[in-house]
């Protein structure tokens, strides 16, 4: 496999080196080990189209990285592509804001229900607001983040581990300090033991932070636990934040909001809602994001700020290019009155299952979990390298091992991608990777 890969993937690798002294990129190093030092590399494309992406090497790959989950028509999707190059016809500048900031921001306070908007440039920095938010409103300085959660990578969320009696964040990147860490409590998700630390700490904590269904776990769906987490949070004056980078536009218009009846005082966005392009949202009710702008007020009589502004900008943050993306991104799912998201979630689920009972069938130790158009394949030890022979076999998922399908993904396109999966686990059990286990794993998990 390693060196079919390195074969096939030869102008990847050569770009790779060729700048690998200059350009200092986490990818190229991502699960590194000796033994397969040379198949660790970021394929390398120029050229994408529907589902597809084309490497250097002019290989055809179906695609399920997709963005990072930002893609969610298909690659080059007319639409999208035609309302920003209209834009770019008209300008692409920032210094004044945008007229079209004003119009995003009230179609997304229409569609998910949330009172004011504020543009950022990413998720990691819509995060990073959020809490600012959250703490300059409630006067408290701690804040609850869980385990097993992804929230891009502010600096105070960058840590795996908790000490077992403070329940504080612990120090375990380079880099990031513990006492960055200090105001960080991590915690386990889904625990009644975290409801109760909450309550006991009530007084210190400003909010308690969470991916509803978390993107690397997307099997666990809590509808109980984040309706008792509102509650908890309401009744003790703690900001609940929804991370939905991931999630939002995704499961539905409105969101892991609307999916799971339960409404958040600040939610961020992301990915989907740009349409390809950067931004990072902060939404919610207006009494934390008043704390932006010192809240509402109106020419011609004595109104005036009243609430203490914290400190927010970015150059970037209004960019008409987003903006316009973004615009068309809600009028094409608003038109749709979110069929299209319905119909994108049941073929993943329906794709999830099919792939579960192969394995089962099989009684590979492999299975599928799936959240609306997100998925993630299990594979235990060495059976991680299902993803390069995949590769081999012409099919991309990225490192991080998230995979999305998209409207792009058609009968055909699924069809040729299971037969790849097949194919792919069939090679893996002649190489002796893969073995058969006498209980099927495999197991249809997916939206409630």
């Amino acid at each position: 496999m390693y060196e079919q890969l390195s074969i096939k993937n030869k102008l990847t690798k050569a770009h790779t080196q060729n700048y690998r002294n200059v350009f200092a990129l986490n990818r190229n190093a991502a699960g590194f080990n000796k033994e397969m030092k040379e198949i660790v590399y970021t394929l390398v494309c120029d050229r994408t189209d529907g589902p597809f992406v084309y490497d250097l090497d002019e290989n055809e790959y179906i695609d399920l990285t997709m963005g990072f989950g930002s893609i969610l028509f298909g690659h080059n999707y007319a639409p999208i592509r035609e309302a920003i190059e209209k834009q770019l016809q008209i300008s692409w500048s920032v210094g004044p804001i945008s007229p079209l900031a004003g119009k995003l921001s009230a179609e997304i306070s229409k569609a998910t229900g949330v009172q004011r908007v504020a543009f950022f440039n990413s998720g990691t920095e819509a995060v990073m607001v959020a809490l600012r938010l959250a703490k300059a409103i409630t006067h408290k300085k701690y804040f609850v983040f869980f385990k097993g959660a992804y929230h891009g990578t502010f600096d105070t969320l960058l840590s795996l581990k908790t000490d077992p009696v403070t329940h504080l964040a612990k120090e375990i990147v380079p880099g990031v300090t513990q006492s960055i860490l200090n105001e960080s409590y991590l915690l386990e998700y889904g625990a009644e033991e975290s409801l109760e630390f909450i309550k006991n700490h009530k007084d210190e904590i400003a909010a308690v932070l969470t991916e509803p269904v978390q993107s690397r776990n997307p099997a666990f769906q809590p509808r109980e636990y984040l309706q008792e987490l509102r509650n908890v949070t309401e009744e003790n004056d703690i900001a609940l934040i929804f991370d939905e980078v991931i999630t939002g536009f995704r499961v539905d218009i409105g969101g892991s909001q609307q999916h799971f009846g339960v409404q958040a005082d600040i939610v961020t966005y992301g990915k989907v809602i740009g349409g390809g392009l950067p931004i990072g949202i902060v939404a919610g009710k207006a009494r934390f994001l008043d704390a932006t702008d010192g809240g509402f007020w109106q020419y011609g009589d004595d109104s005036v700020p009243l609430v203490k502004a914290t400190f927010v900008a970015g150059t970037f943050c209004h960019h008409p290019l987003a903006m316009a993306s973004a615009l068309k991104v809600l009028e094409i799912l608003n038109q749709s009155e979110g069929k299209i998201l319905r119909d994108l979630n049941e073929t993943t689920a329906n794709f999830c299952a099919r792939l579960n009972a192969y394995f089962d069938d099989n009684q590979y130790p492999l299975s599928v979990h799936q959240f609306a158009s997100l998925f993630r394949f299990q594979t235990p030890g060495r059976l991680s390298l299902l993803y390069y022979q995949l590769l081999l076999n012409g099919v991309y998922v990225w490192e991080g091992r998230n995979c999305f399908l998209s409207p792009a993904h058609n009968p055909s396109v699924l069809a040729d991608l299971e037969a790849k999966i097949h194919t792919s686990c069939e090679q893996l059990e002649d190489q002796g990777i893969l073995k058969r286990s006498k209980i099927g794993h495999g197991k249809a998990i997916g939206i409630e």
